[in-house]
């Protein structure tokens, strides 16, 4: 850092030639570049100077101290100002700290007080310009990052994450003009596609392809300020207009010719609807998406108005009511029959109506996997081993030509997506009943019921009933009974615990019904079974069941 700069201002020669004397500036990185003997003549000087310390006094001719450091505060305000005053005038310097004066010094002046102070505003200098250039760093990369962050900022416009006061700031800060006498804005998505085959290379090219378009247009339409061209987070173009003037309509045409012919590639826009009012735009920015995936139906190089979908009486077969909840309900069912019912339906002739196309057919089963991928989401199911191709189904869709192979293909997949989620839901269930069969055999002594037991494990009873049937091939009651009984037998053979202590020991308070109960079970009773396991007579029946046991 370059020595500072020290100012004097006094009227009396001794006091400033004892500042000048009486200090060793150079030792403290700081020269004396000027002095004045009243504020008039000092404020001449530092115009020129501009210091970073002065030091003056309170009482002067013409103008005072305290006017002087005021007139500098508001002019430099990163300039440090000591006043020096005498005794009778302290409570009057203590006033002067208000107009952001750092210090005062009493008269007579103390050269070691003189050099501590300014030690402290050197210190305090050096960490305000430290405190500088950060900021001008900071600001430096915020500019180079403006770009992108306007860019997002327009993205949040579109998705409606701003609250009103986020937007009022942000629309200020980024300088986004609007027009002030319309109040409409319309939004158009432009999606293009270089044809490559190739997927890899096919997305590259899409992406360089895009950036060349977004100049293009910028270019096309760098005269209107209040229609904006950027990128949305699928790198599809869209414009945001706010121009009253502007067909948008047209402006697409235009676009979309140029583009075709100089990058030789395909192109659909989707246009939304005019909104009232900036917080309407997320609803014509979705308007526009909508009509865009249109292009699916309609083919390529085609601009879809989102009111045209509404009253285009080309398309006026709807498919299937609740698609998409009836495949769900399919596959986690596993219901492989009604669903290879539902894509026949989908794809029967009975089903044809004018202007049915295969785009048609291919956006519906578009549909199927999109629906079947939503239940490998939620079921965290890896995809990749469902594919049967090289390529992903929505490449092999789009390749298909014809309906057969479109129609066995979507069976195919999913039928594997049913088996995927049936084997899911097997294991999930085999686990279950592995786990409170365990709880069983742990609590057999608490007084265990259907009803406690499914609340245990948050299922419902008639579920619990069910599925314990067909994993265990017994039901409920059986099994909790079975081992009640055999835990019976071990106390019975292995203790001389009387009967109504065994069955609390299994969870059996009434010891007539546990008498009852083993009977039925064992086919002889307590007494008996006791009295066999003490013989140990051949042939006795109650010695099969201890042999067996």
């Amino acid at each position: 850092m370059s020595n500072l700069k020290v100012f004097i201002v006094d009227d009396e020669y001794l006091i400033r030639n004892l500042l000048k004397m009486r200090i060793n500036w150079t030792e403290l990185d700081m020269e004396i570049v000027g002095e004045a003997s009243d504020a008039r003549k000092a404020l001449e000087l530092i115009d020129d100077l501009i210091p970073d310390i002065i030091f003056t006094d309170i009482c002067m001719p013409f103008m005072d101290g305290i006017e002087f450091s005021k007139i500098v505060k508001e002019k430099y305000p990163h300039v440090k100002i000591v006043v020096i005053t005498g005794h009778d005038e302290f409570d009057y310097a203590k006033k002067s700290i208000k107009l952001g004066i750092s210090d005062f010094i009493l008269k007579p002046i103390n050269s070691e007080e003189i050099r501590k102070l300014a030690l402290e505003l050197k210190k305090k200098i050096e960490e305000e310009r430290l405190h500088i250039k950060e900021y001008e760093k900071v600001m430096k990369q915020l500019e180079q990052n403006l770009p992108y962050l306007r860019e997002k900022f327009l993205i949040q416009l579109l998705e409606g994450e701003l609250n009103p006061n986020e937007l009022a700031n942000k629309l200020n800060y980024f300088k986004f003009e609007i027009n002030p006498d319309y109040n409409y804005f319309q939004v158009a998505v432009v999606d293009v596609s270089s044809g490559i085959n190739n997927m890899e290379d096919r997305e590259e090219s899409n992406i360089l392809l895009s950036i060349h378009c977004v100049e293009r247009i910028r270019q096309i339409l760098r005269n209107d300020k209040y229609t904006h061209v950027f990128q949305d987070n699928n790198r599809r173009i869209v414009l945001l207009s706010n121009n009253e003037s502007l067909d948008i309509m047209d402006c697409c045409e235009a676009i979309k010719t140029l583009i075709i012919n100089r990058y030789n590639c395909f192109v659909c826009i989707g246009v939304g609807n005019k909104v009232y009012g900036i917080e309407k735009i997320r609803d014509s920015y979705s308007e526009a998406c909508v009509a865009l995936n249109y292009k699916v139906v309609i083919g390529k190089n085609q601009i879809v108005n989102y009111s045209d979908i509404t009253y285009n009486n080309d398309i006026t077969w709807k498919g299937i009511p609740n698609k998409a909840e009836k495949i769900d309900f399919y596959i986690k069912a596993g219901m492989n029959n009604k669903l290879i019912e539902l894509i026949d339906q989908l794809f029967t002739e009975s089903h044809y109506c004018p202007g049915i196309t295969i785009e048609n057919l291919r956006l519906e089963a578009l549909d199927i996997i999109s629906a079947c991928m939503h239940v490998l989401l939620e079921y965290k199911i890896d995809t990749s081993s469902l594919w049967e191709y090289p390529t992903k189904p929505y490449e092999e869709i789009s390749r298909m030509d014809n309906m057969i192979d479109l129609k066995n293909y979507i069976k195919s997949l999913t039928t594997r997506v049913i088996n995927k989620v049936h084997n899911v839901n097997e294991k999930k269930a085999s686990t279950l009943i592995q786990q409170i069969q365990q709880y069983i055999q742990e609590n057999i002594s608490s007084e265990l019921s259907l009803s406690s037991v499914a609340k245990k494990f948050y299922v419902s009873s008639s579920h619990l009933c069910r599925l314990f049937k067909k994993e265990s091939n017994q039901t409920f009651v059986e099994y909790i009974t079975r081992v009640r009984m055999e835990y019976a037998m071990k106390l019975l053979l292995e203790t001389d615990l009387k009967v109504y202590e065994i069955g609390e020991k299994i969870g059996i308070k009434d010891s007539h019904y546990f008498s009852i109960l083993f009977k039925k079970y064992a086919g002889c009773s307590v007494n008996e079974f006791r009295k066999g396991a003490s013989n140990q007579q051949p042939g006795n029946k109650v010695d099969k069941l201890i042999n067996t046991y």
